[in-house]
């Protein structure tokens, strides 16, 4: 977890920006979001959709923070946003982001940056992790429902040394695409949003269809 990296002002530009874009997608789909089988309030290739978010996926900061890590240069594989709505019920199962990406490129550094608009914590549907558990390399993943489409196991699967990660508004998760995580229901009266970039090395020669490009140079 990263403190501090971005202002509430920030977040909250990037929030009324993400307010019009579902309202866009709304108007076009009449369920909130892109494509088949998502969820409400989810929208995906924001790296694609407006200034703000390109700005934001591309932001010097977080480029910054992991160019020790995704290397050599680093280059966007992905940008999407999930919400979990007031009172809603629904779960991300346990999962290891590289389930889904391996299929479309391989990287050896990977990272997922997951950023709230808004505090999280565990009645909103905050973030759980295994630590250490990218160091397995990925998992067979099925379908079990719940939000998201492919995962490691049903609902009720336990995974030990799972440890809640409750996020300020203005701080970022930074984490391989190999780690396990997933997220709880919303009990709570207002939207949670997350607005999850993932970046790769350079010098893999693709990403998610048009949403890859290059932000730094490999050296």
């Amino acid at each position: 977890m990263i403190p501090d990296v971005f202002t509430l002002a920030e977040l909250e530009a990037v929030d009324r920006e993400l307010d019009c874009l579902v309202e866009q997608a709304q108007d076009q789909t009449g369920e909130g979001h892109v494509g088949p089988n998502r969820n409400p309030g989810w929208l995906l290739q924001l790296g694609l959709r407006s200034e703000i978010t390109q700005r934001f996926v591309r932001d010097e900061r977080v480029l910054d923070l992991i160019s020790d890590i995704v290397r050599p240069g680093v280059a966007i594989y992905s940008a999407k946003l999930t919400a979990k709505m007031p009172q809603s019920t629904d779960i991300c199962h346990w999962h290891q982001d590289n389930a889904y990406y391996n299929a479309h490129a391989m990287s050896m550094t990977r990272m997922s940056t997951w950023i709230p608009l808004t505090d999280t914590d565990v009645q909103n549907g905050c973030l759980w992790v295994v630590p250490g558990s990218h160091k397995g390399g990925v998992r067979e993943h099925g379908q079990y429902g719940g939000q998201c489409p492919k995962a490691m196991g049903p609902a009720d699967m336990i995974a030990d040394g799972a440890v809640p990660c409750p996020v300020a508004a203005g701080d970022m998760l930074i984490f391989s695409s190999d780690l396990w995580h997933h997220s709880k229901e919303n009990l709570t009266d207002r939207i949670r949003r997350a607005f999850i970039v993932s970046y790769q090395e350079a010098t893999v020669p693709r990403g998610n269809g048009a949403q890859w490009k290059i932000l730094r140079e490999a050296v």
